[in-house]
């Protein structure tokens, strides 16, 4: 029996064992758990890099949502990632442990894909239907390969003492929904959660779409989500300060972020400017955790902390990079609102592409 396997068996016997585990160059190992899934049913896969035993990173990556046949189907212009990478993941932002000033460097870091639509959140498979009549199925079932990864870890015999679980985009949210069931799994850890790219989601639209994917129906019993119709991303950091009162969490988020604002507006919510209904939501997550904290950069970009923007976006002296650092180590940490400071053409953060409750 492989070695895996067997560890699979011992640790946890119903865990989902992985049936093979490839290894990639820059020290990544590709792991295919048994029972996961794709939105069609094609096999999922995450990554795993070894460091620190004291410390790992668990990091959700992007990759789109959609709720909609519109939305969901890869035959038009789907919203989504649906396939999983087959090379190695990049190295790139807190990735790349190459980084002197990489607060993640020294980390394990366990990286898992997004291919089901649902930000690794969904629990339901939906029978979409076509305006021409016709229909196809679709697995909402990111919770599903979560659970697999997660299993795998505790297979695996890790104990950290510092957790840092992370998102950017559609990952950003995923982070913030499974930081409560990661910090019961590794309750003698420092917790710290850290959101990117994912903050101004505030629509009506979305609590909808939560219901769509099935998440609605499996919280857990925290005052944070006592009101099912009133669950939103914002609950999900607040439902962690409420499991994990010692818990770090914070937020990054391009002030106005273009993609944010397209899927506010699939979301049925246009706004001209993100500025607001961020500003909503982070407010709205420190009347609830006063320790919660933000940095938020000028401009229309989309996703920092997997991008050079991580050590090129500067707020009052303070770097992105350094103030994550401070987050980490558990030192004091401001609020970072940088009015204005753009940068300059010797360090240019690259543009990407626009691509979703009012205020």
């Amino acid at each position: 029996m492989h070695l895996l396997q067997l560890l699979c068996v011992v640790a946890l016997l119903t865990a989902r064992c992985a049936i093979a585990d490839a290894p990639l160059a820059n020290g990544w190992v590709d792991v295919a758990p048994e029972g996961t899934t794709c939105w069609d049913g094609s096999p999922w896969h995450f990554w795993y890099r070894g460091g620190s035993a004291d410390k790992l990173a668990i990091w959700f990556e992007g990759g789109g949502v959609c709720w909609n046949a519109a939305l969901c189907d890869v035959a038009g212009k789907p919203t989504f990632q649906s396939k999983v990478a087959a090379q190695q993941p990049p190295l790139s932002g807190l990735l790349d442990p190459r980084r002197a000033n990489n607060p993640l460097r020294d980390f394990s870091v366990v990286l898992l894909p997004d291919c089901t639509g649902d930000a690794h959140v969904g629990r339901r498979t939906v029978e979409y239907r076509r305006k021409d009549g016709t229909s196809f199925r679709f697995a909402h079932q990111g919770s599903r390969n979560t659970l697999a990864a997660l299993d795998w870890l505790k297979s695996r015999g890790f104990d950290p003492r510092t957790l840092f679980v992370s998102g950017e985009s559609a990952g950003a949210i995923g982070a913030a929904f499974w930081a409560v069931e990661i910090g019961d799994r590794w309750p003698d850890a420092q917790l710290i959660a850290l959101g990117d790219s994912a903050g101004g989601y505030r629509a009506l639209g979305v609590n909808r779409v939560l219901r769509q994917w099935g998440v609605l129906d499996a919280l857990p019993d925290l005052p944070a989500y006592a009101d099912r119709d009133r669950v939103y991303i914002e609950s999900f950091y607040i439902a962690t300060a409420q499991k994990h009162p010692g818990a770090r969490i914070a937020q990054a988020n391009f002030a106005d972020d273009a993609v944010q604002r397209r899927f506010m507006a699939l979301l049925g919510t246009k706004v001209v400017q993100l500025t607001k209904p961020l500003t909503c939501n982070l407010n709205e997550v420190r009347i609830d955790v006063p320790g919660f904290r933000s940095f938020i950069y000028p401009g229309t970009q989309h996703v920092m902390l997997r991008t050079e923007a991580v050590y090129r976006a500067r707020c009052e002296g303070q770097s992105l990079a350094g103030w994550v650092d401070d987050l980490i180590a558990q030192r004091p940490l401001e609020n970072r609102w940088c009015d204005g400071t753009m940068p300059t053409p010797a360090s240019p953060i690259a543009n990407a592409p626009a691509n979703r409750r009012p205020s």
